[in-house]
């Protein structure tokens, strides 16, 4: 018998001696099933969000994972640049004005979108959505920035009485965080964002 104090828990790992290999990996019920009832924290009295997992650790965990496994985390990569593809791509044609040929042209100078793209890929990828910040202009009738929020710094406000989620909280949970660090962010209706947007705009 080979010596196997070499092996890592995660991971596929061949098996000294043996013309074979062996994968080993953990339980998601065991990392997604939490045991202990979930409720709403208070960051000040008007504020509150649902934390992610009992102890509010849960992205970061899942990050230790992906990451202490060579195999996972080259596979989460490449999924991400698969859904990446050749990014955000736009095009013009003869029947645009040059004045919104410009703007867009300007709005793309203005936003590093491939830096964008790919960090909400991979949001997606390791926790199954993303968050994206609409700054609009003075007037409040178009786009100039659109920033994403990293999903593992996203909290989510409890749901209101029409079950609609009103924001979203941004700060770094991973330490305990005062009033004053926490980002509260309005959130568009999921439902009809654009409607939302045009109602709060």
């Amino acid at each position: 018998m080979g010596d196997f104090n070499y092996l890592h828990i995660t991971g596929v790992n061949d098996l000294p001696g043996y013309h074979a290999a062996a994968a080993f990996t953990t339980k998601s019920s065991e990392v997604f099933k939490e045991a202990e009832e979930i409720s709403p924290r208070h960051v000040s009295d008007k504020v509150s969000y649902m934390p992610w997992g009992a102890d509010d650790q849960m992205p970061y965990d899942i990050i230790n994972l992906i990451e202490s496994d060579e195999t996972l985390s080259t596979c989460q990569m490449f999924n991400a640049e698969v859904c990446y593809g050749s990014g955000l791509v736009y095009q013009t044609d003869e029947m645009c004005k040059q004045k919104v040929v410009n703007e867009v042209e300007e709005f793309f100078l203005d936003n590093d979108m491939a830096s964008y793209f790919l960090g909400v890929c991979q949001d997606f990828k390791h926790f199954g959505f993303a968050v994206s910040v609409i700054i609009l202009n003075e007037q409040g009738n178009k786009v100039v920035r659109v920033l994403r929020k990293e999903a593992c710094y996203v909290r989510f406000a409890p749901a209101n009485k029409e079950g609609v989620i009103p924001q979203v909280l941004y700060a770094n949970w991973r330490n305990s965080v005062r009033a004053e660090q926490v980002e509260v962010i309005p959130l568009l209706n999921p439902q009809s964002p654009w409607t939302d947007l045009l109602a709060h705009g």
